[in-house]
């Protein structure tokens, strides 16, 4: 299968309800053009920050806004909120469009997905010098004395029960800060993000550090896309044209560069099987 072909396939779920959504697609546009999307975000560099001069920028933002410019939408209207309640917003439709995040089995159950713009590599934040030699996901199920911190309803939950992890040993915390200071304080030995999150972490807070020798699976690769409500699947058909287009010419992966998010281009990884139905995997 060519690249082209294997892109089309996007979430396998946003296909098969086109027609009967059409309307739907048309009214979300217009008010999109005439209003903006609400937009559900969190604070955390550099996915999601306020620049010297006040405006939203980061590395998914700047992906949305050019995706969207492609359909003649240039606004949209942010509400910073926490992660846990991101899906749920988009799903009643307080939201139209949440923060960019993994897409996982149990996400496609609540709300419909764009197609990825990134692939996200998992990294562990631990404390500098790794006291307690931190090297993989193994060690907290062969360490009981160890416990991992997770964004409260994170993927990072499932990729840790299926290394073993027992639930015991894995600190659910509702954002970026309550991480940060739960490792400092020793409430927990390492935190689970993102790469690129890591390493702008590290640099603010000198007293932490990436666990250098901790290497994620791939099959903990996560492959980010938007959420937005199941009726407005028709309308996630016209962006994932967007963002096709910017991650087949690569515009995608030079926005993330620009931010430092590290291993984040989609186009090596479109060959591997799970691409195709990541809803499943």
């Amino acid at each position: 299968m060519g690249m082209k072909s294997i892109l089309k396939v996007g979430v396998s779920v946003v296909a098969l309800v086109l027609v009967a959504t059409g309307a739907g697609a048309a009214d979300l546009l217009e008010k999109a053009k005439a209003e903006g999307l609400s937009y559900a975000i969190i604070s955390i560099k550099p996915f999601y920050y306020n620049d010297d001069e006040g405006r939203l920028t980061g590395s998914d933002v700047e992906n949305l806004r050019a995706a969207l410019a492609g359909m003649g939408i240039d606004k949209f209207n942010p509400t910073v909120t926490e992660w846990s309640s991101i899906v749920p917003g988009v799903k009643s439709g307080r939201f139209d469009i949440g923060a960019g995040m993994y897409i996982t089995p149990e996400r496609c159950r609540e709300v419909a997905f764009t197609m990825p713009y990134a692939v996200i590599i998992p990294a562990l934040v631990v404390k500098k010098g790794n006291p307690d030699h931190i090297t993989s996901w193994e060690d907290f199920a062969k360490r009981p004395e160890l416990k991992a911190g997770v964004y409260a309803g994170g993927a990072e939950v499932g990729y840790m029960v299926k290394a073993g992890v027992a639930n015991d040993n894995i600190v659910q915390l509702p954002d970026q800060n309550s991480l940060v200071q739960a490792l400092l304080n020793g409430q927990i030995q390492a935190f689970n993000v993102g790469i690129g999150q890591a390493d702008e972490i590290v640099a603010q807070v000198t007293e932490l550090e990436v666990a250098k020798e901790f290497k994620a699976p791939e099959w903990s690769y996560s492959y980010n896309g938007w959420p937005f409500a199941k009726e407005n699947v028709a309308f996630v058909a016209k962006l994932n044209e967007q963002i096709r287009k910017r991650v087949e010419s690569g515009e995608a992966e030079a926005i993330n560069e620009k931010f430092g998010v590290k291993g984040a281009d989609l186009r090596p990884f479109l060959n591997n099987p799970h691409i195709n139905d990541i809803c499943s995997r």
